[in-house]
């Protein structure tokens, strides 16, 4: 893990915000010069501690209106079959996180798709694609709360 300060900590609270902010913005919300910051910016993804920088498209702005939660199980974890698996969940679109987890389900996905036909759509290829699913569960979201994707760096 990279030794960060605490300006670096508060450089990655301000990108996290608005990656677009220019040097000077950042700089100034953070007590350092904009040569300073541009290094440090680079030096984090140089790191990794900045994966990347994206832009959060609203999923309803673009005819993407059904957000589902999707428990999953299966069959056995044989490293072989799970591999396939991890490659067939990294292609697919409509699949914006995938988790392991503990407990009695094995994946949590978060899928968007346009509505309940494209949702079933992508359930019966998953089934038809991937044999080492044995079930899956459906949480169909009916209200956002909080979208986002910072990460406190404190």
């Amino acid at each position: 893990m990279p030794d960060l300060d605490r300006a670096d900590r508060r450089i990655l609270r301000e990108v996290q915000e608005d990656a677009e902010r220019t040097s000077e913005a950042i700089a100034d919300a953070v007590g350092l010069s904009p040569s300073a910051v541009q290094r440090r910016i680079q030096r984090l993804k140089k790191d990794g501690v900045i994966d990347r920088v994206v832009a959060l498209v609203d999923p309803r702005a673009v005819g993407r209106t059904v957000t589902v939660v999707v428990e999953i199980e299966v069959d056995n974890e044989r490293r072989p079959a799970l591999a396939g698996f991890y490659k067939w969940v990294a292609v697919q679109p409509e699949v914006q996180c995938c988790w392991g987890v503990t407990g009695d389900i094995d994946y949590v996905m978060l899928v968007v798709v346009r509505d309940l036909d494209a949702y079933a759509a992508f359930i019966d290829r998953m089934m038809e694609e991937q044999p080492l699913v044995r079930r899956y569960q459906s949480r169909i979201a009916i209200k956002t709360i909080k979208r986002g994707l910072v990460v406190e760096t404190d």
